[in-house]
């Protein structure tokens, strides 16, 4: 099992091809030998492309929290589980003084569109 998630690499793809193979069974309760083009055709993924994905997505993960450091990732996480159906994280998160600061991602993009309000522009 992986430190990232709560199931292995391997379980995320048998429980993927699970729920897409379910699609295939027949009506005498058998299933259907499904190989990954098969998969594919029914909306599923292949195993390079789940591979590819799940790496990707742990890089960008990695990415972030290298970019945010321990204490804002921490911030970050406190957020979330503040959401409730009739508050968002972000609302909570004001309410209890978490300093979004410490986490929020600066781009380019969001100087632009500071500039652009400071000068009453947006």
């Amino acid at each position: 099992m992986s430190s990232e998630g709560l199931m292995s690499e391997e379980a995320q793809m048998r429980l993927n091809k699970g729920a897409t193979e379910g699609g295939l069974s027949r009506s005498d309760g058998t299933r259907a030998d499904v190989d990954d083009e098969e998969v594919e055709k029914k909306g599923g993924m292949s195993k390079d492309a789940q591979e590819r994905l799940i790496q990707g997505a742990r890089k960008g993960s990695r990415a972030k929290a290298e970019q945010l450091g321990r204490e804002g990732y921490q911030e970050m996480g406190r957020k979330g589980g503040l959401s409730t159906m009739h508050q968002s994280g972000e609302e909570a998160a004001r309410e209890k003084g978490i300093d979004e600061a410490k986490y929020k991602m600066k781009s380019h993009l969001s100087e632009i569109a500071k500039t652009h309000k400071e000068n009453g522009e947006g």
